[in-house]
C-alpha cells in the first residue's frame, strides 16, 4: 500500500479571500475564528472552473495508474491567519472510489469494484515571522474536519515555532512539516535538536519532488537550478534526520507528467542517501503513521484536575491496644529466649 499525501485540490477564489473582522486582542498566536464567517460548501466542486476539475481528475487518474492506494486531497489557502472550512464536509471528490463511502448493497455491483482510492483531507499552511496562524483553540472545530494538518515554515523563527510549540500533542497538532527544497538553498539552519524534538512527537518531514523534477512553466536554466537546489537541500535533510521520519509526496508546481511511481520514489530516496528500507518507508510506513497520528489528534481530549491532599486516617483505640499487646508479647518472648541461652 503506497501513499501520496499531497495532491493539490483547487479552491474557489471567493473562499480563499478571508473576511476581515475587527479584533482588538493582541498576543502570540492570536487568530480570529472564521468558522461562523464561512458557510459550509454543499459540494467540494462548488465554485470551481471546468479546467480545475479536469486537472484534478487527471491527477487522481494518474495516481491510481501509478499504484497509489491513498491520496491526500490538499487545500492550500493563500493566508494562514484564518481557518479555511473543509470543502470535503459533505462528500469526498470521488466517493465511489473510496471504500469508506460505498454502500453495502452497491459495493458488489459497482463498475469500479477492482479500483479503490482512499481520499483523506489535508490542510496545508505557510507560516512566516508574523506568528499569526489559525492553529488555535478557537478554530479547533474547523481544524477537526481535516484528517491531516501540515505547515511549511518560511523562516528560521517559524521553523522553531513549529518544532517547539505546534508539534506538541493536542487537538491542533501539526502532523507534517514541509520544507521548501527547490526554490533556493537553505536560508536558515536546520537545528538537529529541534528536528529530533519534532520527530519524537510523531511529526514527519515531507519532501516534495514534483516542482523540482518537472516544473510546469520554467526555463531550462531555472529547471536546472531547481534540481540542483532540490538535491543539495534534500541530502542535507536526510543527513540531519538519518533518513528517518521522511515522507515523499508529489506536491504542487509540477507538470502533467511530473508524478512518479512508488518504486521510482524509492530509487530517488536512495539517491538522496537514504537506506533502501527507509526509502520504501517514505512512501508506505511513514505516511501510515501520519494518518494514525492524525486520527489520535482528532479524538484528543485534555483533562486537567487539581491534586487534593488527603490526610491518613487516625488509628482507632482498639488497633493501638492490639499493636501494643503484640509488641509486649514479642518482647517477653525475646527475654525468655535470652535467659535460656544464658543458663545453657
Amino acid at each position: 500500500m503506497y501513499f501520496d499525501l499531497y495532491l493539490p485540490f483547487p479552491i474557489p477564489r471567493s473562499n480563499d479571500i478571508p473576511k476581515k473582522k475587527k479584533d482588538k486582542s493582541k498576543g502570540k498566536g492570536k487568530a480570529e475564528d472564521s468558522s461562523a464567517a464561512e458557510s459550509v460548501p454543499q459540494s467540494c466542486w462548488a465554485g470551481l472552473e471546468e479546467g480545475e476539475r479536469e486537472g484534478f481528475a487527471r491527477s487522481m487518474a494518474l495516481s491510481g495508474h501509478l499504484g497509489y492506494s491513498i491520496v491526500g486531497c490538499t487545500v492550500n489557502p493563500s493566508t494562514s491567519a484564518l481557518a479555511h472550512v473543509s470543502p470535503f464536509l459533505r462528500a469526498l471528490p470521488y466517493p465511489q472510489l473510496d471504500p469508506r463511502s460505498r454502500e453495502d448493497g452497491k459495493s458488489g455491483q459497482s463498475s469500479n469494484q477492482g479500483l479503490t482510492m482512499v481520499q483523506v483531507s489535508r490542510l496545508h499552511l505557510h507560516l512566516d515571522d508574523s506568528r499569526t496562524h489559525c492553529l488555535t483553540g478557537a478554530n479547533s472545530a474547523v481544524l477537526k474536519e481535516y484528517d491531516i494538518i501540515s505547515v511549511q515554515p518560511l523562516t528560521e523563527k517559524a521553523f522553531q515555532l513549529v518544532c517547539t510549540d505546534l508539534c506538541l500533542p493536542g487537538p491542533n497538532q501539526v502532523s507534517i512539516i514541509t520544507l521548501p527544497l527547490h526554490e533556493r538553498p537553505y536560508h536558515f539552519r536546520l537545528n538537529r535538536k529541534q528536528v529530533r524534538q519534532a520527530q519524537r512527537n510523531g511529526v514527519m518531514f515531507e519532501i516534495l519532488y514534483s516542482a523540482a523534477l518537472s516544473p510546469s512553466s520554467a526555463s531550462r536554466e531555472t529547471a536546472r537550478r531547481y534540481r540542483q537546489n532540490f538535491l543539495s537541500n534534500a541530502k542535507e535533510l536526510v543527513r540531519i534526520t538519518g533518513g528517518k521520519g521522511i515522507i515523499l509526496s508529489s506536491g504542487p508546481g509540477g507538470g502533467d507528467d511530473s508524478m512518479r511511481g512508488p518504486l521510482d520514489l524509492v530509487n530517488l530516496g536512495t539517491m538522496l542517501g537514504m537506506p533502501a528500507n527507509l526509502a520504501k518507508d517514505a512512501v508506505s510506513a511513514n505516511p501510515k503513521r501520519v494518518l494514525l497520528n492524525a486520527q489520535a489528534r482528532r479524538t484528543f481530549k485534555g483533562v486537567m484536575t487539581m491534586p487534593k491532599m488527603v490526610d491518613p486516617p487516625e488509628p482507632s483505640a482498639a488497633l493501638v491496644e492490639a499493636e501494643g499487646r503484640a509488641k509486649r508479647q514479642s518482647d517477653t518472648g525475646q527475654l525468655q529466649e535470652a535467659k535460656r541461652v544464658k543458663i545453657a
